[in-house]
């Protein structure tokens, strides 16, 4: 057992859940429905298999298990990439219809807020605030 901190991943994700939800339901309200679950498909393309990196590549801590890290980050970038060209994949050939703009635009905005909540997360506190 490691006496290194896991890191807070899963506030990330579920930031990135909420930022969906929010814009899911904006353009429900102001946009047609068809933009509307493109934007919410394009956002779990980009929530999904970012939250399968971080669950795989968060498992090992420590010195002990740097081989067990590098090999477990690796396996699951492969992966991420892997499931992200599958759902676009399954997404373009089995959603009928479908606003392209709109998913990619889902898909964008919320990969954006994850490296954002990503750089808050591991930034070190300013002392001068």
């Amino acid at each position: 057992m490691s006496a290194i901190q896991k890191p807070p991943v899963n506030r990330i994700v579920l930031r990135q859940l909420l930022v969906l939800l929010i814009l899911w339901a904006l353009a429900q309200v102001f946009l047609e429905t068809v933009v509307a679950y493109s934007i919410l498909l394009g956002g779990m393309l980009s929530i999904v298999p970012g939250a399968y990196f971080a669950y795989k590549a968060t498992r090992h801590r420590g010195a002990r298990a740097t081989e067990r890290m590098v090999n477990s980050v690796y396996f699951a970038e492969v992966m991420k990439l892997a499931l992200t060209g599958a759902g676009f994949a399954l997404v373009f050939t089995q959603v009928k219809p479908l606003h392209p703009v709109g998913l990619f635009c889902g898909f964008i905005l919320v990969h954006i807020v994850g490296l954002v909540m990503l750089v808050r997360v591991t930034m070190p506190p300013n002392p001068q605030r």
